[in-house]
């Protein structure tokens, strides 16, 4: 499948869609952005019987800074999509669980109820989200968006040609720093740094994880997840106030004085080396004005990215691209109006989707703000093991932020045995 999809990336463009200008082509979408949310948007829409372009400046497969999990949610939507064979045929891990170790080294479990989440290297899924795509009949040109031009799209291709292809609809799914939010004004402001990360893998025990694992640190956080085929994942995050520390000792010293603090998980990687080079990633904090405007939508983070919790953020992607894809579904390119209503119920469907995502974030972010803050709240996790399922159900996509408001889990929260707090 990466193959496939890596032949589809150079080849070239047709030239009877060069032709179909604005208004001549109303009956296109052009999708920029060839990741999990623009695939599954491509995939869709080819799916409705409209004439797809997918526009991707990057060859496939290609590396991609992430922490390539999948919240639990997202395994029932790929079943949905009829790509969860695919998935797991690529070689994805299946997490049970995820552990979360304070500080202090207080450790909680919070657990699935019933489903398993996923793990698998974005550079293998991303490649066979795409490959199925092309498959439903989208053309895939390898370019980099320029600009948009009314209603078209200006590029330059593989060969360094600058290109217009006309749509009826443009879907920018061109990650943290759309080009397509940008040049349509939809970016509410620029970025506030606050917060950078680091991502390798490697091949070793680490892979062969049945849960993922993430550990505390006093401005920082270190994740461990498998990726798929027996290989894991190793992300740091770390705050702004860090940010220079990063620059002044370079990726690889940076990373390794990090886990020198994190001895649980420098111990797990005793021996096994890790992938160069270490990917970078940041700043996060991309808002934008609105998801939608004059025959444009934006997917993914391209419509505005917060930090995720347990592989939220691929789950809402793809989840963003179905709710678009609903909200197109039997409506004419051509007829302005109801496309202007469908975009505005595809708005209203995400906002919906996101807002109560963003509030449990902001809540686990608050409540791991400082070390003696995050000891306090993991060690009373760990003493409330229903109220850590459910934080874990709810930020994996299982549940509705709501149900963390359950009295009898805010109360084995908030009072539980004193011998287990300690």
């Amino acid at each position: 499948m990466i193959v496939s999809a890596a032949a589809h990336l150079h080849a070239p463009l047709d030239r009877r869609v060069l032709a179909a200008r604005s208004p001549g082509g109303a009956d296109t979408v052009v999708v920029a952005g060839g990741g999990p949310a623009g695939a599954t948007t491509a995939l869709l829409l080819a799916r409705q019987g409209r004439r797809v372009i997918l526009i991707e400046r990057e060859a496939f497969p290609r590396p991609k800074p992430c922490g390539d999990c999948l919240s639990a949610a997202a395994t029932g939507l790929l079943r949905e999509l009829g790509l969860l064979d695919a998935v797991l045929e690529a070689g994805a891990a299946r997490l049970s669980a995820w552990r979360v170790r304070s500080p202090s080294g207080h450790v909680c479990h919070g657990r699935f109820d019933g489903v398993s989440a996923l793990a698998l290297e974005r550079r293998v899924l991303d490649a066979v989200l795409l490959d199925a795509a092309v498959r439903a009949g989208v053309t895939v040109v390898r370019g980099r968006v320029l600009d948009l031009a009314g209603a078209a799209v200006r590029f330059r291709d593989a060969e360094g040609h600058e290109r217009v292809v006309g749509a009826g609809l443009v879907v920018g799914a061109d990650g943290l720093r759309s080009v397509v939010a940008r040049r349509a004004d939809l970016v509410r402001r620029r970025p506030r740094l606050r917060k950078v990360s680091l991502t390798t893998h490697g091949a070793g025990p680490a892979g062969g994880l049945a849960h993922g694992e993430m550990h505390v640190l006093d401005g920082a956080c270190i994740g461990l997840a498998p990726a798929g085929s027996g290989r894991f994942n190793l992300t740091l995050v770390v705050t702004h106030r860090h940010a220079g520390e990063l620059a002044s000792l370079g990726p690889v010293d940076f990373l390794d004085a990090w886990l020198d603090r994190a001895l649980a998980v420098r111990d797990r990687l005793a021996g096994l080396s890790l992938d160069r080079p270490y990917l970078a990633s940041g700043p996060f904090d991309w808002p934008s004005r609105s998801p939608v405007a004059r025959r444009l939508a934006l997917v993914g983070d391209a419509a505005g990215y917060y930090d995720p919790f347990t592989g939220q953020g691929i789950y809402q992607a793809m989840e963003g691209a179905r709710l678009l894809a609903v909200a197109l579904e039997g409506l004419s390119l051509d007829d302005e109006q109801a496309l202007s209503a469908g975009l505005r119920r595809y708005s209203a469907s995400l906002r919906r989707l996101k807002a109560p995502a963003r509030r449990v974030q902001r809540l686990v972010e608050a409540a791991l703000a400082g070390p003696r803050r995050a000891d306090r709240v993991l060690r009373r996790l760990a003493a409330a093991p229903a109220a850590m399922d459910r934080l874990i159900e709810v930020t994996g996509d299982l549940r509705p932020a709501a149900a963390l408001l359950s009295p009898r889990l805010l109360s084995s929260f908030l009072f539980p045995p004193a011998s287990e707090v300690r």
